[in-house]
């Protein structure tokens, strides 16, 4: 039966240069503590063309150590400090990251090219670092070797140490060091969280404190354990820059536009395709008027009272959500319609950003669409040496109706990721599938 097979694991400490404290204690923010209770974000990167050989170990592992000094908090551990009640990431001289050693006999290329995810074999090339008890490691790596030729990277990283802009730069940073044999020059990161400056920071850190880990140093995993959730299938699809400008062209036409009129975002079109898919897939129609939210998240460096630099990796998302009905999802114009309602509330949020306050999401009493991600963040040019990824895959959806948005392998696509029930998804890949061929004959 194929599997994957471990063969060892080290730990890897950061090569310093002398420019760090021998330890430090960093304290999250309250864009970080949100993220407490979920477990680490899994990454997996498909290399099916790569030659590998012990050398690529040895690379991929010393790599690390060079990198992990300019993004020394992934060496860390999520630490609970009972004397402050204080959670902070705790690096010292002996943090480092846990690198383990893998062989397996799954088809590699198979598992690249599937649109529908064998779940199961992607979880095993990723670190199993379920915690439900701090202290925890920040950063945990898997590198696999397939019998059949190939290599899988699999990264399990805590969310409370960086968003994906961070997360971004990371992989990034370090596949260059392993390519290069040396750290890119000019890179340029931020991570002190003294650098956010919000109206009453440390009363929202505490209140979202007391909400996501009421029993520090026990953390409660969000989502809880389901024993239906292995009921939920996973599926990639790929959407290329014509089809996503005639989604643009066709949701203006939609809502009646002018030519002064701002067209949609890219992520705008997308998640308003995707929310209306999902929302029909799940049995909203125009009939039954079930009332619906989009869940999802914006990147508020910019907006920040006074705005903060990109540099910055630590987390720095507020999350908002759009309410709408089946009526108008399901109208003949609803792809417009929806767009300009995910369009006014991200609006609406910036302004709240900007005044200082605080999101009021309001309550949430219906089915829920979860979209993360962005078409702007993506990870198929992490060449390691072996040649870009062949495919991409977040390993962490966990809930019936969720959904990430990543930019694709090829320029301008990008790449969605859907996890729903089995009716629901058949539902989907139909409804999704109909609505991008409808736009291709605008």
């Amino acid at each position: 039966m194929a599997g994957v097979r471990i063969l060892g694991s080290s730990k890897v400490r950061a090569r310093h240069d002398g420019s760090l404290p021998p330890s430090s204690s960093t304290h999250l923010s309250f864009f970080d503590v949100w993220w407490l209770s979920l477990q680490p974000v899994k990454t997996v990167l498909l290399y099916p063309d790569a030659a590998i050989s012990p050398a690529s170990f040895d690379s991929f592992k010393s790599s690390l150590s060079l990198i992990l000094p300019r993004f020394y908090l992934l060496a860390g551990d999520l630490t609970y400090q009972p004397t402050t009640g204080e959670v902070t990431i705790v690096c010292s001289d002996e943090s480092g990251v846990t690198v383990t050693e893998a062989e397996s006999d799954l088809d590699i290329r198979c598992l690249a090219g599937e649109p529908k995810h064998d779940m199961d074999s992607f979880f095993k090339l990723v670190p199993d670092v379920a915690h439900e008890e701090l202290p925890v490691p920040i950063l945990s790596v898997q590198f696999t070797r397939f019998t059949c030729g190939g290599v899988a990277v699999g990264i399990a990283l805590h969310h409370v140490a960086m968003d994906g802009m961070g997360t971004c730069k990371f992989i990034d940073s370090w596949a260059k060091t392993c390519s290069d044999g040396s750290v890119p020059s000019g890179l340029n990161l931020l991570h002190d969280r003294a650098v956010i400056k919000y109206p009453n920071m440390d009363r929202l850190k505490n209140e979202t404190l007391m909400d996501v880990a009421p029993n520090l140093p026990k953390i409660n995993p969000w989502p809880s354990p389901d024993p239906d959730r292995k009921q939920l299938f996973q599926r990639s699809f790929t959407v290329d820059a014509t089809t996503i400008q005639l989604l643009k062209q066709r949701a203006m036409q939609e809502k009646g536009a002018t030519h002064n009129s701002s067209p949609p975002t890219t992520f705008d079109v997308l998640a308003a395709h995707i929310w209306i898919s999902i929302a029909r897939a799940m049995g909203i129609t125009s009939k039954n008027n079930k009332p619906t939210f989009l869940f999802s998240f914006l990147d508020c460096r910019p907006f920040l009272p006074p705005p903060m630099s990109s540099a910055y990796t630590g987390n720095c998302l507020f999350n908002f959500a759009v309410a709408s009905s089946g009526s108008r999802l399901m109208a003949a114009d609803g792809l417009g319609r929806t767009c300009e309602c995910i369009s006014e509330t991200v609006h609406t949020t910036k302004d709240v950003i900007k005044r200082g306050d605080k999101v009021n999401l309001g309550s949430l009493d219906g089915i829920m669409v979860g979209i993360a991600g962005s078409n702007r963040l993506g990870m198929y040019g992490a060449d390691f040496g072996w040649g870009k990824p062949s495919f991409m895959l977040h390993a962490s959806l966990q809930v019936d109706g969720e959904a990430v948005i990543v930019a694709g392998k090829e320029k301008g696509t990008v790449q969605i990721t859907v996890k729903l029930n089995y009716e629901a998804m058949e539902e989907f890949v139909n409804v999704f599938s109909k609505g991008l061929y409808v736009t291709s004959k605008i």
